[in-house]
């Protein structure tokens, strides 16, 4: 969304320009009738696009009416078919998947289901060093153990060589995965559903899915095909849904759009997840003190780090193990090694982020993106040191961590720059070893010696136009007082939930308040007062906020009239709910 040039925006400590989002008043009203919605609720839907055509979908998906036919997507009969062969024969199944939470996810969910058929199933997450994707040593393994199917979970579309080592061992892979294909082949797998193959329409439902979600739609139609075969005639059917809170929990934490399949599986996932039925989940919100219903933040944010800490700094597998745990004493031992992993990632993330600072204020900032690298970082948390620095400098991110003469690398990035499409078209020249991502997200590996061409790469692809104006200006959904801030506003915005990628949670002005108390956290985290002149208070708290401008002014300027920029959130404390803001950035009265 590019400002209108009459528009009025704010100049922030953080050198944003800010401006306040303008919807179709029309259209918001017609919201606001139809639906029976409050007059805010109705404004921000209106200001994201969504028509009245669009609006029960958005506001009440159901699995019945929304969910997309899996056979829809190319080679799912082929895959499910040849699945539900193995599982009427009762042969061991070999899965391999990524290190990541929807990796997890993925593995933890399609080895559950299987293991409901009675069959032994064989798993492989790769640590790092491993590489991301198939092993062609897992494939040989796999067959020596008596499989003859070898599903790849959130990897594989690329990974020419272990496919066809697996395929000449004579092993059927089936490949259910969503990263971006080679632009001029496909792997030699037996089948391959990838809502994101060049043959697959554009305009797909399932084009954005998460390779979780992929999962679950492969789950689906496995499970229709054995019910086709007669496989229940004798053992009750399986519940499918109780799987939809690892389909929410990948589909949040692989950032994918909130949108569409994915809003209907998360919604249906967090539901699902209130009950309490996967153990690991549970044991996860026990460890760190969940008290309410976790939402989408808590997956993405709580969660979510602890589950790729062991793919970060640890045995890659913890992580699957939990989510598909049967035992409420392992959950809990699994939950405490993870916990103990994220400790230790963030003590790492910490020393390489301070080092990546330091180095990009020493070279300073000449192109519309940023490059750290260093010898020997860790590789588990670059992609998290990325990400802490496109969010501090607001440009896209390309760490580096050098090791021998093989650089592993991470990216993040901001809206104009796909990265995934970058990273594919850098292996196709040559210049990349390897690598895959999504437009925010990529992570890749090249030779030290390829370290000039890449930049130069980078120099030539990336154009500072393409950061013009949502490169530095962001969007308030709406300006309120302080007083406005009440469990009316906050049930409002509860229908716009969950948020995420494409569907962020909605972004207040608070004006006219000044700091009235401040606290110094761990972490560099600032917890805070806000009060208004007629004696309104609010709590509300800085993440990672210490020597920045708006530590600073928290610090320093009590009683001093600003504009205070977050999102609104309810929060246990005491074990009572109250409501906090969370600060993004303050405007100067």
């Amino acid at each position: 969304m590019n400002t209108p040039e009459n528009e009025k925006t704010y100049q922030s400590l953080r050198q944003i320009q800010w401006a306040v989002k303008s919807g179709n008043t029309s259209v918001a009203e017609a919201l606001r009738q139809r639906f029976n919605l409050p007059e805010i609720t109705a404004r921000i839907m209106a200001t994201r696009q969504i028509t009245c055509d669009d609006a029960e979908a958005f506001l009440y998906p159901t699995l019945k009416r929304n969910l997309p036919n899996p056979f829809s997507l190319k080679d799912m009969h082929k895959a499910a078919e040849r699945m539900a062969q193995a599982v009427l024969a009762g042969e061991p199944v070999g899965l391999m998947g990524d290190y990541d939470v929807d990796g997890a996810t993925s593995t933890a969910l399609l080895k559950m289901f299987l293991e409901s058929c009675g069959i032994q199933v064989f798993c492989f997450i790769p640590d790092r060093e491993d590489g991301y994707g198939p092993n062609s040593n897992k494939m040989k393994e796999y067959k020596e153990k008596g499989c003859s199917v070898v599903a790849t979970l959130d990897c594989g579309t690329t990974a020419f060589e272990a496919i066809a080592d697996g395929e000449a061992l004579g092993l059927d892979v089936l490949v259910l995965d969503h990263h971006d294909p080679d632009a001029t082949r496909l792997p030699n797998a037996y089948a391959l559903v990838n809502p994101k193959r060049l043959d697959e329409e554009i305009n797909h439902p399932c084009r954005y899915l998460a390779a979780v979600g992929v999962v679950f739609l492969f789950t689906i139609a496995l499970n229709a095909v054995l019910r086709e075969k007669g496989f229940y005639q004798s053992r009750p059917e399986p519940n499918l849904m109780i799987y939809l809170d690892l389909v929410a929990f990948g589909t949040v934490c692989d950032v994918v759009k909130l949108s569409g399949v994915n809003r209907l599986f998360v919604k249906s996932g967090l539901k699902q997840m209130r009950t309490g039925q996967n153990l690991g989940i549970k044991a996860l919100a026990e460890l760190v003190q969940i008290k309410e219903a976790p939402d989408s933040y808590h997956l993405g944010y709580v969660f979510g780090p602890r589950i790729n800490a062991c793919g970060r700094v640890g045995k890659s597998d913890i992580g699957m193990h939990l989510l598909s745990a049967k035992d409420s004493v392992q959950a809990h031992i699994l939950a405490q090694e993870l916990e103990a992993l994220n400790n230790t990632r963030r003590e790492i993330e910490s020393a390489v982020l301070q080092e990546a600072v330091q180095q990009v204020e020493k070279n300073g900032i000449h192109t519309p993106f940023i490059v750290v690298e260093g010898h020997n970082w860790h590789q588990g948390v670059v992609g998290i040191v990325a990400g802490r620095l496109k969010d501090k400098y607001n440009l896209p991110v390309f760490a580096l961590s050098i090791e021998n003469d093989e650089v592993k690398g991470s990216s993040r990035s901001v809206q104009g720059v796909d990265l995934g499409a970058l990273v594919m078209n850098a292996i196709q020249k040559g210049i990349l070893s390897r690598g895959g991502g999504h437009p925010m997200a990529a992570g890749f590996s090249l030779k030290e010696s390829n370290l000039p061409a890449f930049k130069k790469y980078l120099s030539e692809t990336i154009q500072s136009e393409m950061l013009v104006s949502d490169g530095q200006k962001q969007y308030i959904d709406a300006v309120i007082s302080l007083s406005g801030v009440t469990d009316t506003l906050m049930d409002s915005l509860a229908l716009l939930a969950p948020f995420g990628e494409s569907n962020p949670e909605p972004i207040f002005m608070i004006k006219n308040v000044s700091v009235v108390r401040t606290m110094l956290l761990k972490n560099g985290h600032i917890s805070f007062t806000i009060s208004a002149p007629d004696g309104t208070c609010l709590n509300a708290i800085a993440f990672r906020s210490m020597n920045t401008p708006v530590g600073d002014f928290l610090l320093n300027q009590r009683n001093t009239p600003m504009c205070a920029v977050g999102v609104l959130k309810r929060e246990f404390w005491r074990d009572k709910k109250r409501m906090q803001l969370q600060l993004i950035d303050i405007i100067p009265a």
